[in-house]
């Protein structure tokens, strides 16, 4: 399906109207699940404050349902090695179209009290994310898209050659917080011209950071410079963690006087103590702190939906259900040759990759063990509005 938003955004557009539109371009519609039937938006007490998309500011009651750690369409590590990307020239059109046709197909789980439906694209800065060919790929999907500035981690590559540049001399995480600021309140770095050479004016609307398993010095100063962005601009952050980390994060946030409504902390469900496998306790911890305990490898291997179900509930039953997100952390194209020398199109994989385990799977399991059509749109739909409003 084609969606273009260049002449008619569909942010200006009902969530009605657009499903209307789909209806008639699209044959043979899937039925919505039978949970959302029961749900009703809730009515804004106050102005409603907007998530930042990479095709501009939208309210947040216009998002729907929002995964809130993706990647689309690419990853590629390559300048985590100090080795050329990979070239886009000649699957750029193929990247857009199967990417599209992934996230249409997380919408069309959704109707007109959940939709059209949101994703958080979660690539920092150099690692395969392209400002323009995520605003073009929002251009032919329902689906809104915000994107993130900041850095990763030193878990499984070196730590990105910029960050470290900006951060270790005197005053770098300063400017490491100014780059992310720009990023957030001008535009985000276009990667084809040297660090910092060119500017999009495609805004961030989310912070990455992440961790080892234990916080590295270069993961403390991008959280630093994070908390420090996160409070000048009132963007959201959302973290990395490696099978543990995330209350070192909490508490360095806390340190930093960040916001903790507007943290995710991001990747439990798998030993997030680093010792057991259903880390309840520790996942009740976080909600106390005030911080949201973000499940978002929904469908990986360590991750099954019964499992995270389980996680989830136990949240719920603590009364910690304001504190819930959910997502799949999927990733249509990686770039495979980015430690090598070569940097043609044939290092590009493909995977057909679900977003719609947490629309279907999650939801099932979370039902079976009676939570309710309430407390799925609040997870679902209502914690998302409430981290991602600040444009």
């Amino acid at each position: 399906m084609s969606h273009d938003r260049s002449d008619k955004p569909f942010r200006n557009l009902s969530r009605r109207d657009c499903l209307k539109q789909m209806a008639i371009t699209s044959a043979g519609a899937t039925l919505l699940p039978a949970f959302f039937s029961g749900m009703r938006p809730a009515r804004a007490a106050e102005p409603v404050a907007n998530a930042q998309t990479v095709l501009g500011p939208v309210p947040v009651d216009q998002l729907g349902m929002t995964l809130m750690h993706e990647h689309a369409p690419t990853v590629d590590w390559s300048e985590l090695y100090e080795k050329t990307p990979g070239d886009l020239d000649g699957i750029r059109e193929e990247m857009l179209t199967n990417t599209a046709k992934l996230l249409d197909a997380f919408h069309e789980t959704l109707n007109d009290k959940t939709g059209p439906g949101a994703i958080v694209e979660c690539t920092p800065i150099r690692v395969g994310r392209y400002p323009q060919l995520m605003q073009d790929l929002a251009k032919r999907t329902a689906v809104h898209i915000i994107a993130s500035t900041g850095f990763w981690c030193e878990a499984a590559a070196p730590q990105h050659r910029w960050a470290i540049e900006l951060s270790y001399p005197e005053g770098g995480i300063r400017k490491l917080a100014d780059l992310f600021v720009r990023e957030i309140t001008q535009g985000m770095e276009d990667p084809t011209g040297e660090f910092g050479e060119k500017f999009t004016d495609i805004k961030a609307g989310m912070i990455k950071v992440a961790t080892s398993t234990f916080l590295r010095p270069s993961e403390r100063r991008v959280h630093e410079a994070a908390a420090i962005a996160s409070i000048e601009t009132g963007c959201p952050i959302t973290t990395h963690t490696t099978t543990g980390g995330g209350l070192e994060e909490a508490q360095l946030f806390l340190k930093m006087k960040a916001d903790p409504s507007r943290i995710c902390i991001g990747h439990q469900g798998n030993k997030d103590d680093r010792e057991n496998e259903y880390a309840h306790e520790y996942h009740r911890r976080l909600a106390e702190l005030g911080f949201n305990v973000q499940f978002d490898r929904v469908g990986l291997s360590k991750y099954k939906p019964d499992k995270c179900a389980e996680q989830i509930e136990q949240l719920v039953s603590s009364g910690h259900t304001e504190r819930i997100l959910v997502s799949h952390d999927a990733v249509p194209y990686v770039y495979t040759n980015y430690a090598t020398d070569e940097h043609g199109t044939d290092g590009w994989e493909y995977d057909a990759v679900d977003f719609t385990a947490c629309s279907t799977s999650l939801v099932d399991e979370l039902k079976k063990r009676d939570v309710s059509d309430e407390t799925l749109y609040q997870i679902l739909v209502k914690n998302p509005q409430r981290v991602l409003g600040f444009a």
